[in-house]
């Protein structure tokens, strides 16, 4: 595992350096149990003044911004991203630890159930002897079912687009019960479409 160290108006000491490295490598086992094992991490460093004064009033005291980014380059590509910000910059690499860690745990789950769906279907097509070049020749355009199981946030959606490898995820909003579609980007990153439609 890669880690790339960016400071912004901020050197990143050698204690900031060995801490982040110590933690990152507990990540090691998700990424395996997900067989993820071609990842690079960026941790970037920046400061700010806070908006409010520190409180005996005399000055804005110093806020440490932590950034971290994973992208993963197996299994279709993909990125996770937590940030927090604390007078403490040790604070606010530990609360980003942690949540990048829940996202992990995260990945491992959908990646587990997706292997585990895709074990069934192969399990049914052997069953029903489909082979794929057994197939008669396919019409120009295929009419699907739009299968939305559940609402999800764009958090979620964004997860399962990643996992499943299409380039769109149609999905029910969880907080406005809309309907969107996210879908990945040529730069690497995603967008996505509201299209103010309610939930079906």
């Amino acid at each position: 595992m890669n880690v790339e160290f960016i400071g912004k108006g901020i050197e990143w000491t050698d204690s900031m350096k060995a801490f982040v490295e110590g933690k990152v490598e507990r990540f090691n086992r998700f990424l395996k149990e997900a067989e993820e094992d071609q990842v690079e991490v960026v941790v970037t460093l920046s400061t700010s003044r806070a908006k409010q004064k520190d409180f005996a009033g005399e000055s804005r005291p110093t806020l440490y911004r932590v950034d971290m980014d994973i992208y993963l380059k197996t299994w279709g590509g993909g990125a996770l991203h937590a940030w927090d910000e604390d007078i403490d910059p040790f604070s606010a690499l530990d609360r980003v630890m942690d949540e990048i860690e829940r996202q992990l745990i995260k990945l491992k789950q959908r990646r587990h159930e997706l292997r585990r769906k895709g074990h069934k279907i192969k399990e049914e097509m052997i069953r029903q002897e489909i082979r794929p070049h057994e197939e008669e020749e396919r019409p120009l355009i295929v009419e699907e079912e739009l299968l939305i199981e559940k609402p999800m946030s764009m958090e979620d959606a964004v997860f399962e687009l990643q996992d499943s490898g299409v380039y769109f995820l149609p999905f029910i909003d969880a907080e406005t019960g809309t309907l969107r579609i996210v879908y990945r980007k040529r730069g690497g990153n995603y967008g996505v479409i509201n299209t103010k439609c309610k939930g079906l």
